[in-house]
């Protein structure tokens, strides 16, 4: 799904831009574009910024 219309990026190429390493908006939008024009999608970057983080932080769950 697109998140930044503006530059037409979805929401993997930002979640590849993520697991490479940015840890910022900023970041984002200077790896892979999403952002860098309007700044609409911003809030939904951090979430996914913000998901991301949660679910390294999260524990792995013991084998059943």
């Amino acid at each position: 799904m697109y998140i930044c219309h503006c530059r037409a990026v979805s929401d993997r190429t930002i979640r590849a831009a993520i697991g490479s390493g940015a840890t910022t908006v900023s970041e984002v939008a200077r790896r892979c574009g999403a952002g860098a024009r309007c700044g609409g999608c911003w809030p939904a970057l951090a979430a996914l910024l913000a998901e991301t983080v949660d679910e390294q932080r999260r524990p792995a769950s013991p084998a059943a």
